[in-house]
């Protein structure tokens, strides 16, 4: 192949200190530290469609019978981000905080302290007043934060007090400023079943979601030699990507959970017809740490319907990192063989960042199996592939339509696996079209027929070279070029057709890349004055006139290291790096911006003015104090030969494997990175100081009546609330330290901005 993996067929072949990684792992002044947030897209669309109100979706799924299968290679996960205004969603409830003899009314409000009448007699020298406590009423009180909600029964009495005097007509009542008990809400609504089919191995066509939790990670970036293409990956980050716990980076405990669906398992089956539950899985990978800690765990559980409970069946420690083993659990007790059973796995690690991986993949349950039933009649892709180009991901379009030969790859070779213990008869070919539908082409491009059973094994598709002679063709597009780009196998039979392709959109617009896209890991060097520098190679002259980055949003730091948001750099470009000659290099300081509107998301660094550059140029940075930057390091494509890091005088090669998210962009006609959403609309919000300790005060350029300033944590959750006042600080001394979303909305609840709010002491 014309760009080299990391990792190669042959696990346990490989060298440990290639392998693994620890939390932080260093080599003289440079780290790779695993990633520490995975922004959810959803989780911010959804916090700012919030308007105050507390709100519970209740999800509908579509039970399933067996057999059951997943390898992974489509995402099954029910995704828990309704809103109250999407189709189909439909208010069931409103359960009210407070309640008096069975009854709530909207306008309900109580003191938890005693209040009382104060009569006043004026006739005395001097007047005498006498205190009367009024009745105390008994109030439900529910916890409508969680749901269903607790309740509990409390005296109260009524939020005012009294004050009356015998020589006038009537009394006056003072209402307590901020009482105790207000009257509260709770909105639950129901989601109807998610659409969608899904095609078993036996061609029966079941409900596309098997999952009733989207907690895990579905990816194929992360594994080592899976099974077939896509895993489901367990850490510590929640369903938002963010961390379980910000407060402390030590904090342990049960992380995800990826819970099936109803599964009916009632009669005629019983425990006679040997049910078998079947996955593969593996600790560790290409993210995360190899910190191996003895309470590190991945469990599975059987929910047993009539008696309400999980019964944990099995589990495995965290170990060093090893290949995917098979494990098959049999399901023998008579309480689990009713309507509605369901399995569930759950990781049991550190909660404060993507950390201690587990990688499950291929889950069966089925009857009439047997212990040793591991035989697996599918041959699959095992790895997302990005490019049909030689050493780059992408080019530039100007330069591509130049030349498309000196840029498209010979060949490249995608691994596949025959995942039966019999040779099989495999074809494989590719299919490309550009995205507007010209120029559709397709390859039968190779067979493996013999020496393939229970092996991984390199398919290679020719592309600019005989028989296929491929070539993008720049005529079919104007000033960009996106490609679809198909590969696929063929064997019958097979059990799995989802596994059987790899798509991908090949890019050819304004910039150049060697990465994939996706950050395995986070890199940095960690001494002011310091560079990086990553090496391209530009045909004839061209207009550079800035660089994109993706910075991976950081929390938690064990070792107490500034504020990741403190970083300063300058963007440098470099003729030669020995001797070190800088032909340019801006006068604007840079600090890192760590989007949380999703994940892999690059942010567009502008040069102080646009040079041109040709030959061989060296595009980095250099930076001007010790904040680790974490930019985004792509560990499924090495190259390692082009990045380079100077930590004292000199330049030297890097030491670590993979591609650094670091992309040069050059003037063009077209920028499709222009209609990337940004983070944030409207007039903007400036939050000082920010990070925050005590206090906070937000600025805003325009004049609000009515505005609210609403703070939420990293799972959603507000924590605070209060009406907003232009030069008023705002008391954040309850908040843990991590980082928050300030969301300033109307009177109306319409969003005006959003900003991010590191709290730190």
């Amino acid at each position: 192949m014309n760009r080299s993996r990391i990792l190669f067929v042959g696990i346990a072949l490989l060298a440990a200190d290639v392998l693994l990684l620890p939390r932080q792992a260093s080599a003289q002044g440079e780290v790779l530290t695993p990633l520490q947030a995975r922004p959810v897209p959803e989780a911010v669309r959804a916090l700012r469609k919030a308007d105050g109100l507390n709100e519970h979706f209740i999800y509908l799924y579509e039970p399933q019978t067996l057999p059951i299968v997943d390898d992974f290679s489509i995402d099954r996960t029910r995704k828990r981000w309704a809103q109250a205004t999407d189709p189909g969603v439909t208010l069931e409830e409103t359960i009210y905080r407070l309640e008096v003899a069975g009854v709530s009314t909207w306008d309900m409000v109580f003191s938890d302290d005693t209040t009382f009448t104060y009569l006043t007699d004026l006739d005395p020298v001097p007047p005498v007043t006498t205190r009367t406590p009024l009745a105390p009423i008994t109030v439900l009180v529910r916890d409508i934060t969680v749901y269903p909600p607790t309740d509990l029964v409390v005296e109260a009495w009524p939020a005012y007090n009294i004050f009356d005097t015998i020589q006038e007509p009537s009394p006056d009542i003072l209402f307590l400023a901020s009482p105790e008990l207000i009257q509260d809400s709770l909105l639950v609504y129901q989601v109807p079943a998610a659409p969608g089919t899904y095609t078993n191995p036996d061609n029966s066509v079941r409900p596309l979601v098997l999952w009733e939790d989207d907690d895990v990670y579905i990816n194929g970036n992360y594994p080592i030699e899976p099974p077939t293409i896509g895993v489901a990956t367990f850490d510590g980050l929640a369903r938002t990507g963010y961390p379980y716990d910000y407060d402390q980076f030590t904090a342990y405990g049960i992380a995800d959970h990826l819970t099936s669906v109803d599964i009916d398992l009632s009669a005629p089956l019983g425990p006679e017809d040997s049910l078998y539950l079947s996955f593969f899985y593996q600790p560790q990978g290409l993210s995360g740490d190899n910190a191996v800690q003895p309470l590190d765990s991945l469990v599975l559980e059987f929910w047993a319907p009539q008696l309400q409970y999980w019964s944990r069946v099995w589990s495995t420690p965290y170990v060093p990192l090893q290949g995917f083993q098979q494990v098959l659990v049999p399901i023998k007790l008579a309480q689990f063989f009713y309507e509605g059973f369901k399995f569930r796995f759950l990781n049991y690690g550190t909660l404060s960042g993507s950390y201690d991986h587990w990688h499950l993949d291929y889950v069966r349950l089925d009857q009439q199996r047997s212990f040793d039933d591991t035989r697996l009649i599918d041959v699959a892709y095992m790895y997302p592939e990005t490019s049909l180009l030689q050493t780059y991901t992408s080019v530039t379009f100007e330069k591509f339509a130049e030349a498309p030969s000196t840029y498209m790859a010979q060949s490249i070779t995608a691994l596949q696996r025959n995942l039966d213990t019999d040779d099989r008869f495999i074809t494989y070919g590719m299919l490309a079209r550009e995205e507007n539908g010209n120029g559709p082409v397709a390859f039968s491009n190779g067979l493996n027929s013999s020496g393939n059973a229970s092996s991984i094994f390199p398919s290679d598709h020719p592309i600019a070279a005989a028989p296929n002679n491929f070539e993008y063709d720049p005529a079919l597009s104007t000033d960009a070029a996106f490609w679809r780009v198909k590969l696929w196998t063929n064997t019958t039979p097979d059990i799995c057709k989802y596994n059987d392709t790899v798509t991908f959109v090949q890019e050819i617009s304004n910039y150049m890349a060697y990465d994939d896209g996706s950050a395995e890991m986070g890199y940095g060097i960690t001494a002011a004055g310091a560079a990086a520098a990553l090496r391209f190679d530009i045909s004839g002259q061209d207009s550079l006139r800035a660089v994109r980055m993706y910075f991976n949003p950081q929390a938690n730091d064990p070792n107490d290291s500034p504020n990741p948001e403190e970083g300063r750099f300058l963007i440098t470009v470099w003729k030669s790096l020995s001797p070190e000659v800088i032909q340019h290099q801006n006068f604007t300081f840079s600090s890192p911006t760590y989007r949380l509107d999703g994940i892999d998301h690059f942010v567009e660094i502008p040069l102080d003015s646009t040079i041109m550059v040709e030959g061989t140029i060296y595009v980095g940075w250099v930076q001007t104090n010790n904040v680790k930057l974490n930019v985004g390091f792509d560990r499924n494509r090495n190259n390692q030969d082009k990045l380079f890091r100077r930590l004292t005088l000199n330049f030297g090669p890097s030491t670590q494997q993979g591609s650094l998210m670091l992309r040069p962009v050059f003037v063009a006609a077209v920028d499709p990175f222009a209609s990337v959403p940004e983070e944030t609309d409207g007039p903007g919000m400036l939050l000082f100081p920010n990070p925050a300790n005590e206090v906070v005060m937000a600025r805003t350029s325009i004049q609000l009546e009515g505005a609210r300033l609403m703070i939420s944590d990293a799972m959603g959750r507000i924590v605070s609330d209060e009406r907003f006042k232009e030069n008023r600080f705002v008391d954040v001394s309850a908040l843990a330290n991590g980082l928050y979303v300030a969301r300033l909305s109307s009177a109306d609840g319409a969003l005006i901005a959003q900003e991010r709010l590191l709290i730190q002491r």
